[in-house]
């Protein structure tokens, strides 16, 4: 019964991030070949960026435009994330708008298909003894030792399944390459999308998610004294994408925010141009990593 009650909640939220995803389709024909040959576009944060023409939403394709896609840039986006209490003033859904607009930004400089993003995640879970027996504890509710709010994970396992499914269906489609992009960075969740990539790696369609091209991060990118999860760095990012899903006015201020570090006294830290610039930085990466590999492959057709 919980089993099923699991794969009810995936169905469900599938079925929501389909809904969601945003209306602002384009479409496009030609050959992958010239995307490649551009190879790695400017700086983000410089300004100046050429948008693709090639950008397509799966949600809104049909067969025949899908087929267009895949001739023309063979790369799909899929952006994942669970919502997920992220302190008293942030949105539940910060990691998934953080992963979305990585994807997006790449996306619309390389071209290709971006999947709706999937409101889906695990945590750690926890186990202790209470006063009302053995209690689970998921992700961040080890210190603070209470409910957060908000929280929607799945199991580790059904993460992994619903991934290996739907990498196995893009790729049937004939895609050669599936950026996996994710604003949560759970330890076992994080290793479960390492693993696919790594089980990728010798086939005819590769999944990139962690091992993109390196690039020094600029020191004026860093946070010092920031905490990972909720604390200013997280927030100013965050703000980069949309003010409103920060109220400033509730950072650090309960027990439950200092318990996981959190303190009202870093509220003037909280940067929006900086989170920009952090967001930007990681959407250079996987543009220049998926504009070498489009490159590699046309170099072999020659």
């Amino acid at each position: 019964m919980k089993n099923l009650f699991l794969l009810i909640t995936i169905l469900v939220m599938l079925v929501w991030s389909v809904v969601s995803s945003a209306q602002n389709g384009h479409d496009g024909s030609g050959d992958f070949t010239r995307i490649a040959a551009a190879g790695p576009q400017p700086a983000f944060a410089s300004g100046g960026t050429t948008i693709s023409p090639n950008c397509w939403r799966w949600e809104e394709l049909n067969p025949s435009k899908l087929a267009v896609a895949v001739r023309t840039v063979p790369v799909a986006y899929m952006v994942l994330s669970p919502l997920e209490w992220h302190g008293e003033a942030m949105a539940f859904g910060t990691d998934p708008a953080i992963g979305t607009r990585i994807a997006e930004l790449a996306w619309k400089q390389t071209g290709g298909v971006l999947i709706p993003t999937l409101y889906l995640g695990s945590e750690t879970e926890y186990k202790d003894w209470t006063s009302t027996g053995l209690t689970s504890f998921w992700g961040m509710e080890w210190n603070t030792r209470e409910k957060n709010p908000g929280s929607v994970y799945i199991s580790n396992y059904l993460i992994e399944l619903v991934l290996r499914d739907m990498l196995y269906m893009i790729e049937r489609e004939g895609f050669k390459a599936c950026v996996l992009v994710s604003g949560h960075g759970a330890t076992e969740y994080s290793r479960i999308l390492a693993g696919l990539e790594e089980d990728y790696a010798e086939r005819p369609m590769k999944v990139f998610y962690s091992k993109l091209v390196e690039m020094e991060r600029p020191e004026n990118l860093e946070f010092p004294g920031s905490g990972d999860h909720a604390d200013f760095a997280e927030a100013s990012i965050l703000e980069g994408i949309d003010s409103t899903l920060v109220d400033k006015s509730l950072f650090g201020k309960t027990d439950r925010d200092r318990k996981i570090g959190l303190s009202d006294i870093n509220v003037n830290k909280i940067d929006y141009v900086k989170g920009q610039a952090y967001i930007s930085y990681r959407a250079e990466r996987i543009v220049t990593t998926v504009s070498r590999y489009l490159d590699s492959i046309q170099s072999l057709k020659q």
